[in-house]
């Protein structure tokens, strides 16, 4: 009689996510130090130590977040500067970068406001995310621009991206400036500070 082999019970499928998705919850809600580990376990259902099992630490679960995130900013921010071809364009750019980030929310909102200053690793995520797109945003000056010298583009590029990171925050945080000025005039006044920057 042929042996048959013996069948291992079906692993039961991650809570990675799912531990994830209820992180941002209360991350976008409030800063990291005034969240457990037995709070985020809470929110899911599920206990600490099938927390554990998933993430070393609160921190780990941070940077996973934040890194997640600036992987999302980049790829958004360099798709919005790669549609600019003359200083005018500017305004789409920030009009597109600032809708993307009311739809995303929760994230942006742990990215860009709660999570600051948490830990030194999602600040050098942050710093290198930064970094990365200033240069990006002085080719395109450099492209749209050409006359300029190269130092005025490389603080132009710096300068949108900082802008954007500006306008991102307040509007998240429905800052004094945000609600003084109203949604619309808002951005039209981002627009008006992207397109200052070059001329």
């Amino acid at each position: 009689m042929p042996k048959t082999r013996a069948t291992r019970p079906a692993n039961r499928p991650s809570r990675r996510h799912e531990i994830l998705e209820a992180a941002v919850d209360l991350l976008a809600a409030q800063p990291p130090d005034e969240i457990a580990v037995s709070d985020i376990a809470a929110q899911c259902g599920m206990t600490p130590a099938a927390f554990y099992y998933h993430f070393a630490s609160k921190d780990e679960i941070l940077d996973e977040i934040v890194g997640s995130f600036a992987e999302r900013w980049t790829t958004v921010v360099q798709d919005a500067i790669a549609e600019v071809h003359s200083p005018d364009d500017l305004a789409a750019c920030v009009d597109s970068v600032l809708t993307w980030v009311e739809e995303n929310d929760r994230p942006a909102r742990v990215y860009f406001v709660t999570s600051v200053g948490a830990t030194s690793s999602c600040e050098a995520m942050r710093r290198r995310t930064r970094n990365d797109l200033a240069r990006r945003a002085s080719r395109m000056f450099r492209e749209v621009s050409p006359g300029q010298d190269r130092i005025r583009v490389a603080i132009a590029g710096l300068g949108l991206i900082t802008l954007l990171e500006i306008v991102s925050r307040s509007r998240l945080e429905l800052d004094p400036s945000y609600r003084t000025l109203g949604p619309a005039h808002f951005r039209t006044t981002a627009a008006h500070l992207a397109r200052a920057l070059i001329h």
